[in-house]
């Protein structure tokens, strides 16, 4: 059964992604996209029950156009998607997901101690974010010569930021951390 939810999942991932250009991005902007799906935000997260729900970046930008084409016409739990680029964390006001674009360790933990308790599902590149606060990290697994594209989920990281995730996202992912991961 856990093999079935997490095909599923991933399957709906690689769908939902532009697979034609950036094939990494697109893969990860599907993700980021199923995210927007099996993750709850507090009902006071959102200003309005129309509100679209904020997709942000802070940091260097990998995804290019790929994430905006994703993301474009797309809806979550009945809601329009927007895309942000952001100058710096103080500009995150409002936003219900953060992709951390690569930085110094140092600021990404200064950002997500910025965001602390805040309701925003932030997602890295690096894992030695997940033990400062992430809540989901990108992994490369290569098997039989093959990458693929996973991800790892802080609960301690989601429930200080008031959300929750559906079990069948936890379920695909490679690594559920149900205590605070290694700083």
């Amino acid at each position: 059964m856990r093999w079935l939810a997490w095909l599923m999942f991933v399957s709906a991932a690689a769908l939902a992604a532009n697979v034609s250009t950036a094939p990494e991005y697109s893969i990860k902007a599907g993700y980021i996209l199923l995210f927007t799906r099996y993750v709850e935000w507090p009902k006071g997260a959102f200003t309005s029950a129309d509100a679209p729900l904020e997709i942000c970046l802070l940091g260097t930008d990998p995804f290019g156009s790929v994430l905006d084409k994703t993301m474009a016409g797309q809806r979550s739990q009945h809601r329009a998607l927007n895309v942000r680029r952001l100058p710096d964390v103080q500009a995150a006001q409002g936003c219900h997901v953060l992709f951390l674009g690569s930085a110094t360790l140092e600021q990404t933990r200064q950002w997500l101690d910025a965001l602390a308790g805040e309701p925003v599902l932030t997602i890295t590149e690096d894992p030695d974010a997940l033990g400062h606060g992430a809540a989901l990290c990108f992994v490369r697994e290569i098997a039989d010569g093959k990458a693929r594209i996973r991800f790892d989920a802080s609960l301690p990281s989601m429930q200080r930021a008031g959300l929750s995730a559906s079990s069948q996202m936890l379920v695909a992912a490679r690594k559920v951390h149900r205590d605070n991961p290694g700083i």
